[in-house]
């Protein structure tokens, strides 16, 4: 009976040993170190990541122009869409949006510079006779440091009938470096959204251009009052 009381007492003591192993001594919980692969693939991901940003500040000068750009920021709406959750009759309206925030006069001697990034979406039940359900989720990343993806956070504000919650997820604090690369590829993912739109944008702002001056040179060319002003022979 004592040696059973001993090693039920052994147990307890290596399980409360081990538990206090994953706090932090000011009592926060530890974060979990990542993995080689783990690493590799935040590397990889980085190197997108720093590339886009890259795409997306060399396309300002461009919007500004076009006087997209209005106190120093520049937001897009994505058509929403309609969905429906996978095995259930739920059905949600998407809508999306993405806003960034530059500096700079868009002069030679104060070129545009991107300051920051948010992609906000809302996810709302439309379903008749359903109960009350809206989730507003908005990834951001207010310092654009290539180097390091820790300023990447998703806050999640979800409005029930019985109130509203909202959580906070930071790179720099999820405590599975699984999840943490997860948030940091949706990131990415997401600034190849932002480039796809703002570069339809572009190419719709040019084939307009174009279809003016074809349609100008046309004119120009069938006729019209310019040839009245012919010298006479």
């Amino acid at each position: 009976m004592k040696a059973i009381i001993f090693c039920f007492l052994i147990f307890i003591f290596s399980f409360a040993s081990s538990y206090a192993q994953e706090f932090e001594a000011d009592g926060r919980v530890k974060i979990l170190p990542y993995e080689p692969g783990q690493v590799k693939d935040l590397e990889l991901l980085g190197k997108d990541i720093a590339e886009f940003h890259k795409r997306i500040e060399g396309r300002l000068a461009f919007l500004n122009r076009r006087k997209q750009i209005q106190n120093n920021l520049y937001s897009q709406f994505i058509p929403a869409y309609e969905d429906q959750t996978p095995q259930s009759r739920n059905r949600y309206m998407f809508d999306l949006r993405f806003v960034l925030k530059v500096s700079g006069s868009g002069g030679q001697n104060a070129p545009l510079k991107l300051e920051s990034i948010l992609f906000w979406s809302r996810k709302s039940l439309i379903s008749k006779l359903r109960p009350q359900y809206e989730e507003i989720s908005v990834l951001k990343n207010d310092k654009l440091n290539s180097e390091n993806p820790d300023s990447i956070e998703l806050v999640v504000k979800k409005k029930t009938e019985a109130g509203t919650k909202e959580e906070v997820y930071n790179v720099a604090t999820i405590r599975e470096p699984a999840q943490r690369v997860k948030l940091v590829r949706i990131y990415r993912t997401n600034l190849i959204e932002i480039i796809r739109r703002i570069d339809k944008y572009v190419e719709g702002n040019i084939k307009t251009s174009a279809q003016d001056v074809e349609t100008t040179l046309r004119e120009v060319e069938n006729g019209g009052p310019y040839q009245e002003n012919l010298p006479k022979e």
